[in-house]
């Protein structure tokens, strides 16, 4: 056995996910976007440390290998949810983004355009500064 694991491949990924209950597809999926988080704190942190403390290149060219290879794991992740959302989309369920940052961004962008009156943009609802808004 060797020292170093390899992943799954997607092929025994999407075969492997085939039997899950509905509940643990969308677990995963929450995991892997937990572990792209920190994926992506850690690059911006060896950025910032790049940017701000190495001493020579060879230091600055290995931290950048390091970034690619968290960048790659990132896509194959990616693809595994892709993979999930496939699975559930093949039991004849309606995918539900869950914790999806990239939505959660979208969503907070269109929530900022409001008008200023109370009203977003888009909508009919409104709140009238005189009362509290109700919830």
């Amino acid at each position: 056995m060797s020292a170093e694991s390899l992943p799954i491949s997607p092929a025994a990924f999407a075969e492997a996910i085939k039997e899950l209950p509905l509940p643990v597809l969308y677990a995963k999926v929450s995991e892997i976007r937990n572990s792209m988080a920190h994926l992506h704190r850690s690059n911006q942190e060896l950025r910032t440390f790049i940017n701000e403390s190495c001493d020579t290149e060879a230091e600055k060219q290995e931290l950048e290998v390091y970034i690619k290879e968290n960048e790659d794991v990132a896509v194959s992740m990616l693809e595994r949810i892709e993979l999930l959302k496939t699975e559930v989309e093949n039991r004849g369920q309606k995918w539900i983004e869950l914790d999806d940052p990239e939505k959660e961004k979208a969503d907070g962008e269109a929530n900022a355009n409001g008008n200023g009156n109370g009203t977003v943009e888009g909508t009919e609802e409104s709140i009238s500064s005189d009362e509290p808004p109700s919830g």
